[in-house]
Order: C-alpha cells, then sequence, then structure tokens
C-alpha cells in the first residue's frame, strides 16, 4: 500500500486513506510522508487562518529625520503582520501535507484546498504586502485520512452515580 500511495503521489495525484477508526490510516499516512521528506500535519479543527495566514500583531517603524537642525521630521506608521501558517508553508515550500479526518473539515477549507489541488494555486487572504496567490510548488503533494463511519455511543448511567454532579 505505501509503495501504490507513493507512486500516486509522484506523479501529482493526492491520496485518501479511508478506514473504520483505529486502523491506522494516520500512522500510515505521517510514514508515507515521511518516506517523502518533510511534512506538515493538520486536522478537521483548523480554519482558513490556520492554514492560510493570520495577523499576529503589528510591526512599528518610526523615523526621525534631523538633516536640518531647527526642522525635525518624524514618521511612524504601523502595519499587521500576516504570518503563513501550515497550508501555505507546504504549498510555497513543496512539503506533503497530511490531513486527517478530511471528512469532517469545514466547507470553507474544502474550497481552498480544491482550488490548491485542481489549479495548483493559492488564494490568500488580501493585504497589502503579499500577492492575493501563491504558486503552488511542484513537489507539493496531499494525503487526507477519512474515518469511513464515526461511532456515537450511549452509555445507560445509574442515577445513583451522577447524582452528586446534578444537586
Amino acid at each position: 500500500m505505501t509503495v501504490r500511495a507513493l507512486r500516486y503521489l509522484k506523479s501529482g495525484f493526492p491520496v485518501h486513506l479511508r478506514g473504520p477508526a483505529g486502523t491506522g490510516k494516520t500512522t500510515l499516512a505521517l510514514h508515507i510522508a515521511e518516506l517523502r521528506g518533510l511534512l506538515i500535519f493538520g486536522d478537521d479543527d483548523l480554519n482558513i487562518s490556520d492554514l492560510i495566514r493570520n495577523k499576529t500583531g503589528y510591526s512599528r517603524k518610526k523615523v526621525v529625520d534631523n538633516y536640518i537642525h531647527s526642522v525635525v521630521k518624524m514618521e511612524d506608521e504601523m502595519r499587521q503582520k500576516w504570518v503563513d501558517s501550515r497550508l501555505t508553508l507546504a504549498a510555497k515550500e513543496g512539503f506533503t501535507l497530511v490531513y486527517d479526518e478530511f471528512n469532517r473539515s469545514r466547507p470553507e477549507v474544502n474550497n481552498v484546498l480544491l482550488s490548491l489541488l485542481e489549479e495548483k494555486l493559492l488564494v490568500l487572504p488580501p493585504s497589502n504586502e503579499n500577492m492575493e496567490y501563491i504558486r503552488a510548488h511542484p513537489e507539493f503533494r496531499a494525503i487526507f485520512t477519512s474515518c469511513t463511519y464515526l461511532v456515537v455511543r450511549f452509555v445507560r448511567v445509574k442515577r445513583s452515580t451522577i447524582g452528586d454532579r446534578s444537586e
């Protein structure tokens, strides 16, 4: 299975590992990504800013010009700082993205992944400093894992065991 997945990745296709919970999909995905070299891990808890880019504070630039001693010119500029997140870094540098529990991901994340996988373009949030999209590195690859069914269990609990918590 590992050899087949590596062939698909080498050909430029993403790999999607599906199966019941506890069968080793994530372990296999991490192993395959490790064989390719650099990897970045993400899961269904991530939102767009966790994957693409996020504001992390401000940078400040202050210039004091006293070229003529009787005239003082001051410039003060503050900008929001954008930092690339996991998916942006993987797409720029050619890493392998392992996206765990893909079947539970948010729709807005799926939209971003679709354009990246199909068109090799990652659309970025607009900012003054950077481009609004980047072309994916030729070595960028993705491995997804999905559980074929979600297990929900209901357990009957005696009232006496939870009685102290409901008071």
